[in-house]
């Protein structure tokens, strides 16, 4: 079935575009670092952003004086060694996390840096200068291990949250906009009154 989007649709969604890139601001955790070319890249585009403590997650939104932390959020990893460090070392405090944001989060994304997709991650491997640097470091197959990883993860069944990849971090920002744009504009039309 293929969905009609007439002139007014058109003019609406626009509408709640522009409205929505007025109002929202995106609220970052405390602990979240090395995110300056996130924060440039929200200025440049007039986006406004607040720092503060978050539940679950790295970034949330506030749009027309409602906070969603707590109902949307986006986890940021900035390569497949931060989240494999993450899964090997610290595995509990992370699916603690993963809980939480699931059991209190309706949008829950976690969003990959400098992978393109799954087959990428997939086939990910240390690269030989690093294993060289690191010659403790026994497994250069990293991104097998975190594919297998999220893909339990964010099923249904476990914690239920999607995964987004940006190859170029200077993209993340402009990755991120529309995730909150959308739950936003979900949120709007079901709360609504109906007619």
């Amino acid at each position: 079935m293929t969905m009609m989007i007439t002139r007014s649709d058109e003019v609406a969604m626009s509408f709640d575009k522009k409205t929505f890139m007025k109002t929202v601001t995106v609220i970052y955790d405390t602990r979240e670092q090395q995110n300056k070319h996130i924060i440039d890249k929200l200025g440049e585009c007039g986006i406004m952003t607040e720092k503060r403590k978050l539940d679950f997650g790295d970034y949330s939104f506030m749009a027309e004086g409602r906070d969603f932390s707590l109902s949307c959020a986006v986890e940021r990893k900035a390569n497949v060694d931060e989240i494999y460090n993450n899964i090997m070392q610290d595995r509990s405090r992370i699916e603690k996390e993963m809980s939480a944001a699931s059991q209190l989060a309706n949008g829950f994304t976690l969003l990959l840096e400098n992978v393109s997709s799954w087959g990428a991650l997939k086939s990910y491997q240390v690269p030989k200068w690093q294993m060289d640097m690191s010659p403790q470091r026994k497994n250069k197959d990293i991104g097998a291990n975190v594919y297998a990883t999220l893909k339990a993860w964010s099923s249904a069944s476990r914690y239920g949250f999607s995964v987004e990849f940006v190859e170029d971090p200077k993209d993340t920002a402009g990755k991120m906009l529309p995730i909150f744009y959308y739950y936003w504009r979900n949120y709007k039309e079901l709360t609504q009154a109906r007619r």
